[in-house]
C-alpha cells in the first residue's frame, strides 16, 4: 500500500497538468522574490567621499601636515522616515610617516521629522561605535561609545533672504572604557557635550556656500573638563551624475589659552588652519 501510494504521487507530479501548475507557481514565486529584492534595493543608499587636506605651512616646513581621508556610508531606508546606516573612515598621512588609520565604524539610526511648520524642520539620530581601530583597542581601551544628536533647521528665505537656512545641532556622547586612563597615562574621555551652529546659502541651483562653528566639552572620569572649538567655511558645487565638489578652510583646537582663562578661538590660525578639497558621490 505504501509503495502504491508513492507510485501514484510520482505519476501525479509528472503529469502535464501538475508540471504546468508547478512551473507556474515557481515562476510566480520567482517573480515575487525578484520584485521584493528590487523594492529592497531601492531603499539602499551609498555615499563615498574623498578629502585632501593641507595646513597653511610652507611646503618645505618641517612640521608640514597633509592628509587624505576616505569616507564610506551604506544606508537602508526604513519605515516612518527612518534610516539605518554604517559609516567608516580611512585616514592616510601624506607627509610624515605616511601611515594609514582606520577610524571606528559607526552604526547610526536616524529619523527625519520633516517640516514642523513653514519655516522649521527637525531630525534626530543615535549611533553606536564599533572599536576596531588600533587607538581604541590598544591605547584608550574603548569598548563602545553611544551618541544622541538632534538638529533643528530654519528656512530664512522669507524673513531674511532667499536661499538662506540656519541649523542648530546639539549632541551628547558617552564613552565606555575598560580603563580610565590611556596607555600613555592621560585620562580617557567619559562624556562629550557639543553644540554646532551652521548657515548655508544657495547662490545658484548648483552652487552653495556655508559656514559652521562647533564648541564641545570633554569630561574625563575624574570630572575634569577640556573645551574645544571648530570652524569651517565651505563652497560647494553640485556636479552631474550625483557627484559633488567642495573646497574650504577649517580651523580648530583648544578653546582656551594655556592659562585656562583667555579664549583661543579664532577664524584663522597659522598653526591650526587647513585647506581642503573634497569630491563626493551619492546614490
Amino acid at each position: 500500500m505504501k509503495r502504491s501510494t508513492s507510485t501514484l504521487l510520482i505519476l501525479l507530479m509528472t503529469s502535464p497538468t501538475v508540471l504546468a501548475n508547478t512551473v507556474s507557481a515557481t515562476g510566480t514565486s520567482v517573480q515575487s522574490l525578484d520584485k521584493s529584492a528590487r523594492l529592497s534595493l531601492e531603499n539602499v543608499g551609498i555615499s563615498l567621499s574623498n578629502t585632501f587636506a593641507t595646513d597653511v605651512k610652507a611646503p618645505d616646513a618641517a612640521e608640514k601636515n597633509m592628509s587624505n581621508t576616505t569616507a564610506m556610508s551604506i544606508s537602508y531606508k526604513l519605515k516612518d522616515d527612518m534610516r539605518l546606516s554604517l559609516t567608516t573612515i580611512f585616514d592616510k598621512d601624506l607627509k610624515n610617516d605616511r601611515e594609514g588609520y582606520i577610524r571606528d565604524p559607526k552604526i547610526v539610526l536616524s529619523k527625519s521629522f520633516g517640516k514642523l511648520n513653514r519655516f522649521f524642520s527637525a531630525a534626530a539620530s543615535t549611533s553606536v561605535k564599533i572599536p576596531l581601530s588600533k587607538v581604541s583597542r590598544v591605547t584608550t581601551s574603548l569598548q563602545t561609545a553611544v551618541s544622541l544628536a538632534g538638529s533643528v533647521s530654519y528656512d530664512a528665505s522669507e524673513h531674511v533672504t532667499k536661499g538662506l537656512s540656519l541649523s542648530y545641532s546639539p549632541a551628547v556622547i558617552t564613552n565606555f572604557h575598560e580603563y580610565r586612563v590611556t596607555t600613555g597615562g592621560s585620562s580617557n574621555t567619559q562624556y562629550t557635550l557639543s553644540n554646532s551652529l551652521s548657515a548655508a546659502y544657495s547662490i545658484t541651483d548648483s552652487i552653495s556656500a556655508s559656514v559652521s562653528g562647533s564648541y564641545y566639552r570633554n569630561f574625563d572620569y575624574t570630572g575634569h573638563t577640556k573645551d574645544y572649538f571648530g570652524i569651517e567655511e565651505t563652497l560647494s558645487f553640485a556636479l552631474p551624475e550625483n557627484f559633488g565638489l567642495s573646497v574650504g578652510h577649517s580651523t580648530g583646537g583648544s578653546a582656551l589659552a594655556v592659562n585656562g582663562r583667555e579664549s583661543n578661538v579664532s577664524l584663522f590660525d597659522k598653526d591650526l588652519s587647513s585647506y581642503f578639497l573634497n569630491i563626493s558621490f551619492s546614490y
